[in-house]
């Protein structure tokens, strides 16, 4: 393959995921910030990344890695010391979030570049060049939560709807590569079970 044809493949793939975007009703929150909190956030985004990717059930630990070199025996063993990890991991989040009172859900439209919200599915209007503070819970995550930084990029009329109200599009500035992975594999698992479903029948 000439470097040139390698070149038009990979921008392919890189404009079809960026045309991939789940349209759905998720627990968000957000809050506008200041330049001076980046680095607090940006260091609690690096953490829950650390967590994420220790925990995550499509990753492998160290372990599996070098399976070749364990007996049977201790490679069933280890597995075991996992599943363990991954249980207390469950009851941690569980107790930390006893009293909380949870993040609403809203209508947003998202994939691993941004997202567009409705304004009237937020508290107050967004402004063009706003930092946001993110906090997103996705369903195929084994920590549930992201948080991450977004700029508000733009302001629709609609969003290629004319019942649609105004919404903000907001675009990720900062955000872990394996929440960056996740969002991306939600929205093309999304698509895909609203092309398969089309839609839900009524009977």
């Amino acid at each position: 393959m000439s470097q040139q044809n390698y070149l038009d493949r990979t921008n392919t793939q890189n404009d079809r995921r960026s045309s991939v975007r789940a349209r759905s009703l998720l627990p968000c929150k957000f809050r506008v910030i200041e330049e001076d909190e980046m680095e607090e956030i940006e260091s609690r985004i690096l953490d829950l990344a650390v967590v994420e990717s220790d925990t995550s059930t499509d990753g492998r630990a160290h372990w599996d890695e070098r399976s070749d070199e364990l007996d049977r025996e201790a490679a069933l063993m280890l597995n075991e010391v996992r599943a363990i990890r991954r249980k207390l991991t469950e009851l941690q989040r569980v107790v930390e979030r006893q009293g909380d009172e949870g993040m609403p859900s809203r209508w947003i439209t998202i994939n691993d570049r941004g997202f567009w919200v409705a304004r009237s599915e937020v508290e107050r209007d967004f402004q063009e060049e706003e930092l946001l503070e993110i906090q997103l819970e996705l369903p195929n995550i084994h920590t549930r939560r992201i948080l991450a930084i977004g700029e508000v990029i733009r302001i629709d009329e609609t969003e290629g709807r004319p019942d649609e109200q105004v919404g903000a599009a907001v675009e990720f500035r900062s955000l872990a590569q394996v929440h960056e992975d996740a969002i991306m594999r939600y929205a093309l698992l999304r698509e895909r079970q609203v092309a398969r479903s089309d839609g839900f029948s009524s009977d």
